[in-house]
């Protein structure tokens, strides 16, 4: 009877250690709720009223179906946000309305009408040539800030791999200690397992299989391993032509090219931009820029400059699309001098018919189009704004989702402060009714002991 008590006390403060415990990591990020598993000891023979109370192990109230969840969503949201991240400050590099490129293609064109207003002024011509220098440079200068925030990109994802690489390590060291380690002592090493999964899952779309010892593999892409067991895989980064980051895994029977199949987390965002978003808007600026100086080309080479000679271009002439707006520039010789800035369709001094040609062309459809030269410039704007805005609103939507999961494993897996109190009390109740019925014993042993003297 008095062992039955013994056991009983023992699992009382068993109950009481486990819910201070509880308490004690109320606010340790990804500690699981523990429980003590009490049970009633089957009774010795048919007379006995019981055997008392046993501890029979440890309960923590892990959620895996949300975590699941959890892992499918957050990287959904991580590459969202790094998109709109990339994005905001690609559109902020566009410029306001009016006073970016659209203005610098509206002064050429404007300037290139005033000329026709004064057809043979030297200081007319030079500031037709200032112009056309102006908006080259703006198109070098845009196409640079679209190349700039590429290589933005790539760094941040090379800074990324590494990362995750980082935590891939640490998670095949929990792994091993995991594998040397009890089940039964082994629930910290659990909660910092899907902590560290948690945080890789912010990189890139995992793949978790948990085994039967607690150990979990990780694969990312197409089934390429990054951690098994107690092995970690790292990805590496090495630069293709072009300088940019081509990520490579060793998690399979030959190292792989990875790049394509990761679209998840932050680093599927980071390369969507990368390798999709930005050459898609510079291929866009080239052709702009190709376009432009190629109509206005034709009208030059179509006519005649003021000493009565040929035309000549007045922009360098794009070898090609790709790369037009980078390498835009006004010709050399139109440069240094003026007088071949062409503005007649004859050769006739003071003929200014190709001059308002040329002016007009800004309302004009560009050659292969049907957007004139400034709404060309606005429909990529208005691209980049659309991409940006729509990552944004993704973002958003699939943070609320991820916040309602973790809401939600707050519930199963949280510590409550108000239930743990009541866990407290429950089990002091228990410990001091335990703890009364060795006093009743005493007393009464004490009075047959008085009795029989």
């Amino acid at each position: 009877m008095l062992n039955r008590t013994v056991i009983a006390l023992d699992a009382q403060r068993y109950g009481l250690d486990v819910a201070g415990q509880n308490i004690a990591n109320v606010n340790t990020p990804g500690y699981v709720r523990r429980s003590a598993v009490l049970v009633e000891t089957p009774p010795p023979d048919p007379f006995s009223p019981g055997g008392g109370v046993n501890v029979a192990g440890l309960l923590a109230s892990r959620a895996p179906l949300v975590d699941g969840r959890l892992r499918y969503e957050q990287p959904l949201a991580s590459r969202e946000g790094a998109v709109a991240d990339q994005l905001g400050v690609l559109e902020s590099g566009l410029g306001q309305a009016g006073s970016s490129l659209d203005e610098a293609l509206a002064s050429f064109y404007n300037t290139y009408a005033t000329l026709g207003q004064s057809p043979t002024s030297a200081t007319a011509r030079q500031q037709v040539v200032v112009q056309g220098q102006s908006l080259a440079r703006s198109f070098n200068d845009m196409a640079s800030r679209f190349e700039s925030q590429r290589r933005s990109a790539d760094a941040e994802i090379r800074a990324q791999v590494t990362q995750l690489n980082a935590l891939a390590a640490q998670l095949s060291g929990i792994n091993r200690q995991i594998a040397q380690t009890e089940p039964s002592n082994a629930q910290g090493l659990y909660d910092q397992q899907a902590q560290v999964i948690k945080a890789m899952s912010s990189f890139v779309d995992l793949n978790v299989i948990s085994r039967n010892d607690g150990v979990v593999d990780v694969s990312i892409g197409n089934g390429r391993a990054l951690v098994l067991g107690e092995r970690a895989y790292p990805i590496q980064v090495s630069s293709n032509a072009s300088g940019y980051g081509t990520l490579l895994s060793d998690g399979a029977a030959v190292t792989t090219d990875v790049t394509g199949e990761i679209t998840g987390g932050r680093i599927g965002g980071l390369l969507h931009v990368r390798d999709a978003l930005i050459p898609s808007y510079t291929a866009r600026l080239d052709q702009l820029a190709y376009t432009v100086a190629n109509d206005v080309n034709a009208v030059t080479t179509a006519g005649y400059d003021l000493n009565g000679d040929p035309g000549v271009n007045f922009f360098a002439p794009p070898a090609a699309v790709a790369g037009a707006a980078r390498l835009l520039a006004v010709n050399a010789a139109v440069v240094t001098d003026n007088s071949l800035v062409v503005t007649s369709s004859t050769t006739a001094v003071g003929n200014n018919d190709l001059a308002l040609a040329i002016g007009r062309l800004q309302d004009t459809p560009m050659t292969g189009s049907t957007a004139r030269p400034i709404e060309g410039w606005s429909d990529l704007v208005y691209a980049v704004a659309t991409d940006a805005a729509g990552a944004k609103q993704n973002r958003d939507a699939h943070e609320e989702i991820t916040q309602q999961l973790r809401n939600l494993w707050d519930q199963i897996s949280g510590v409550s402060i108000d239930e743990e109190a009541a866990s407290l009390m429950r089990f002091q109740k228990a410990y001091e009714a335990n703890a009364r019925f060795f006093q009743v014993v005493d007393d009464t042993l004490s009075l047959l002991m008085g009795l029989g003297r």
